[in-house]
């Protein structure tokens, strides 16, 4: 197809990857076909109507600080186009929406007709949809209820792989719209839209960096192009020469364990027979101004990813998928298995391609060589939804050992009396102080059967540890070293967090706060922005 060439390319390291599905930012919610149909539904198509009504008013909205991350469509260019968008996700995401209806009508007749008798009567009534995919149920307190196979949804919506795809861009220091609120229907004049599903091997190839020649790669890629003409051209220019050889990195020192902050939540702990990096989420090369690490100082494997759980900050898929060539296994909290709210993280990643994916549950551990992994309670950040997929966790290599709280928000440290006695002593102790939080419905509104009252949903919020609760948990686990992360302050989260850095903010003071109260007794507690490596 294309001339040959002796000159060997690879996927430039300063191209950045958005995985998308029916051309939203790709979330947990959207890679399971048990919850997309509904956030399609009364999420992205309620969205794009209100845009199309008013989209001056959307655009004065995105304009207005105080309004980031709210219901608000960032897109500046023609209405026309995203009313052409929302007609086509009503053709496309057809079978999703008829589920995200089925699921509607499920929760309608347990409301009305589940009222303490036998339920059994109900299966005749489910949709042809989901007639293999459902259980009725009631609790001790005879409240009915319903319990989705998930792995049998999967099954079924095969053809929901269709409607994924990634987008190869170049990167820059602009910002990145808002997740939540926004399809990604602009593009950098430059990007390529690749239509392999997330599963494809093909990620893999890219993201190894084999050196191939420009012809083979080309080739490679083109099945995959919706305009080969006008996009070849442009992948082209998205490669760059295969160097010489890897770039030399700082090996780890004998009996030492490193540990690397990459941002946010983002930690990489190293040993000469061990690495595991928890809640990945990378800055690429030239995105950024801030000191930082990127995936250029990421080891050649990775033996172990944990993620807590399965926030878009937490479970970012767009760095997962650039990881998943190098990883030996990829470690998740264990679903309860069949609840909207508690989709499972396991399912997921193995639809997205990943061969090794284990679950855990609290005091259970992996032991391997050099090291171990230790589960604990993830409590509180999810609205007082019963979730199971999420996960604390304690690391060990060699004889030092972190533990990782990400937004837990305990009611009382004690709650991890049980995790104490199994790690202690504790070197390093991360612990999230976004305490502020978003709504219940920021998250879970798709997913609600019934609407929470403003207050209601005020009141229960995605929050992380106040300085209360660090000073608690400090004097309880008694950590050698505490720091303060996750507080999607980086600019490279922006985008998933809607959080520009001020000191002003509530959680930054509350934060400064902890390290104040650390230190007049003699405590360690840091907050941790950008970067940060330290050697145990």
């Amino acid at each position: 197809m294309h001339a040959q060439t002796t000159n060997l390319v690879e996927l430039s390291t300063q191209v950045r990857l958005i995985p998308m599905v029916n051309n939203w930012y790709t979330t947990p919610l959207l890679i399971s076909p048990l919850t997309f149909g509904l956030v399609s539904k009364r999420s992205h198509l309620p969205l794009l109507a209100s845009y199309i009504d008013a989209p001056e008013v959307h655009q004065q909205c995105v304009s207005t600080p105080e309004l980031r991350g709210g219901p608000f469509v960032d897109y500046a260019g023609d209405p026309a186009v995203v009313a052409r968008f929302a007609a086509s996700t009503q053709q496309h995401c057809a079978d999703a929406l008829h589920t995200a209806d089925a699921i509607e009508a499920i929760y309608s007749q347990l409301l009305h007709k589940a009222t303490g008798a036998s339920i059994g009567s109900l299966y005749h009534e489910v949709d042809a949809s989901l007639n293999d995919c459902v259980e009725f149920h009631y609790d001790l307190y005879k409240q009915p209820g319903v319990r989705f196979v998930e792995s049998a949804v999967y099954r079924k919506a095969a053809a929901h792989t269709t409607l994924q795809s990634c987008r190869l861009e170049p990167v820059t220091k602009a910002e990145r719209p808002f997740f939540l609120s926004t399809p990604l229907l602009a593009r950098h004049a430059d990007a390529v839209d690749i239509r392999a599903p997330f599963g494809d091997p093909i990620w893999d190839t890219l993201f190894a960096r084999q050196p191939m020649p420009l012809a083979s790669l080309l080739d490679l890629v083109a099945p995959y192009l919706d305009d080969k003409e006008g996009d070849l051209p442009k992948l082209a220019k998205l490669l760059s020469a295969a160097p010489d050889a890897p770039p030399a990195r700082q090996a780890v020192a004998a009996g030492a364990t490193r540990v690397r902050y990459f941002g946010h939540a983002c930690v990489l702990m190293e040993s000469t027979t061990a690495s595991v990096l928890i809640d990945p989420l990378i800055s690429y090369p030239g995105e950024s101004d801030v000191e930082r690490f990127t995936f250029d100082d990421l080891p050649a494997h990775i033996d172990y990813i944990l993620i807590t759980h399965a926030h878009v900050d937490h479970f970012v898929l767009e760095t997962l998928l650039q990881l998943r060539h190098k990883v030996g296994c990829v470690v998740v909290g264990r679903a309860g298995g069949g609840s909207l709210q508690d989709i499972s993280l396991k399912l997921a990643l193995q639809h997205c391609g990943f061969k090794n994916v284990v679950e855990l549950s609290e005091h259970e551990e992996i032991v391997f060589d050099g090291g171990r992994i230790v589960g604990a309670p993830f409590y509180g950040e999810h609205a007082d939804l019963d979730i199971r997929a999420k996960l604390a966790f304690g690391v060990t290599l060699d004889k030092s050992t972190c533990a990782f709280f990400a937004d837990s928000n305990p009611p009382h440290p004690e709650c991890y009396a049980s995790m104490k006695a199994m790690l202690a002593p504790i070197d390093c102790l991360f612990i999230g102080m976004e305490c502020v939080g978003a709504p219940a419905s920021w998250s879970y509104g798709p997913l609600l059967q019934r609407p929470l009252a403003r207050d209601e949903d005020q009141s229960r919020r995605l929050d992380g540890s106040n300085a209360a609760t660090a000073c608690a948990m400090q004097a309880f686990l008694d950590p050698a070293l505490m720091f303060v992360y996750a507080m999607g302050a980086e600019p490279w989260v922006t985008h998933l967090s809607s959080i520009v850095y001020s000191e002003d903010l509530p959680q930054f003071q509350q934060a400064r706060q902890f390290e104040r109260m650390a230190a007049a007794k003699g405590r360690h507690a840091e907050v941790l922005f950008g970067s940060r490596e330290l050697t145990l």
